[in-house]
């Protein structure tokens, strides 16, 4: 999910960045000037920027991808409890080499 949510941003942050620098084209004269003076707050904003895009895009993968999903894993813990799934039998391999370890540990 971290990883979706950084290709994601990173592909709103550029089309952002390449909106604003053809936004801000009659700065070319001056781009040396301002890069040189300002690039601390230029860095700073953009980082800033990024961090909330990205804040932005993993509550929005949050909102709507795992919708439900706390729902979903109940009803599979449901089915591997009752023995109507094919993990049933892994699991219930799983537990017993648990139980076993506790009671001889």
């Amino acid at each position: 999910m971290f990883a979706n949510a950084l290709l994601v941003a990173t592909a709103i942050f550029l089309a952002l960045m390449f909106f604003v620098m053809g936004q801000l084209r009659f700065l070319v004269p001056w781009r040396d000037t301002l890069l040189r003076t300002y690039w601390p707050g230029i860095v700073l904003y953009s980082t800033l920027l990024f961090v909330n895009v990205m804040g932005s895009v993993i509550f929005l993968q949050r909102k709507f991808f795992l919708k439900d999903a706390g729902q979903k894993l109940v009803h599979i813990d449901k089915q591997i409890h009752s023995g109507q799934h094919d993990l049933s039998q892994e699991f219930a391999e799983l537990k017993s080499e648990e139980d076993d370890d506790v009671t001889h540990g």
